[in-house]
């Protein structure tokens, strides 16, 4: 069956990630709350002045609006694989943390994932992927995972006013094949582009960098996370030209679209195992 990513609007997404070489992937974003479940190799995730390694069968509860590096590690001779859930914030409210009780800021490790928590996860998954099931049903098995992560003690922050990167990068992430302008998205915030592009800045960002950093995290997530050809994902991510895109993808990331499926290559003795790291 080919691989892809499932998604119900406003429930949430879930997908699964096979790699085969190690790389090191600096800067990805997290827009949604996630929960990683690794279960083959392991992933080291590092921010700030933090680092955690998640083993095999172990798992990982990010807040949203985080930025991790992330080196995905395979197991001798086999293939690094995670799943992952991603909820909207609309299912979460239910969910959050209350007065006195402690949320996720940033991440969050479950070591020993029960069995009640890993069945959620996976009738989660089977909901978000089922199109007949209805989405009443897909909210309540997606919600169980966070009631199975509220008894462990584990609850998000209250949804926090979003910033003007924020909603832009919502905006592209709609829709990132389309041609976006600055007038076009500064209409689309009720703001002037002068205005847009000012704002932008006073949070450290541009517009060209954040629409181009948007695009390309989106395609690393698909180059992990389904069979799709590069150039549908090329085409997906805005671009025409394939080999545009395999530069621009290198240029934020620091290796080839292609290394992300090392399977596809043919590595040099003593390569498949060590971290390929770049600048």
């Amino acid at each position: 069956m080919e691989r892809t990513i499932t998604t119900r609007p406003g429930i949430g997404a879930s997908a699964h990630i096979l790699q085969y070489g190690g790389l090191e992937m600096a800067r990805v974003p997290i827009d949604l709350a996630m929960l990683i479940l690794v279960t083959a190799g392991s992933k080291l995730m590092r921010w700030g002045d933090e680092a955690r390694m998640v083993e095999q069968g172990q798992a990982i509860v990010i807040a949203p609006g985080q930025t991790f590096d992330v080196t995905n590690r395979r197991p001798h001779a086999g293939v690094y694989e995670s799943v992952w859930l991603a909820w909207e914030p609309a299912i979460m409210a239910p969910f959050a943390a209350g007065m006195g009780q402690m949320a996720v800021a940033d991440a969050c490790m479950i070591e020993r994932p029960d069995q009640t928590l890993l069945q959620s996860i996976a009738q989660a998954r089977a909901a978000l992927a089922d199109n007949s099931m209805p989405a009443a049903i897909a909210t309540h098995r997606m919600q169980e995972v966070l009631l199975c992560l509220a008894m462990q003690g584990v609850r998000f922050k209250p949804e926090a006013p979003a910033t003007l990167t924020q909603r832009v990068r919502a905006l592209i992430k709609a829709a990132p094949a389309h041609d976006w302008r600055g007038p076009d998205l500064a209409a689309q915030l009720a703001m002037s582009e002068a205005t847009l592009r000012r704002k932008l800045a006073a949070e450290g960002m541009s517009l060209s960098d954040l629409l181009v950093d948007v695009r390309m995290s989106l395609a690393l997530i698909q180059l992990q996370s389904t069979d799709h050809p590069v150039s549908q994902i090329a085409l997906d991510s805005g671009y025409e030209s394939q080999s545009r895109f395999a530069i621009r993808f290198r240029k934020r990331f620091g290796f080839a679209p292609s290394e992300v499926r090392g399977h596809l290559r043919h590595p040099e003795p003593g390569q498949q195992q060590g971290i390929l790291r770049r600048a």
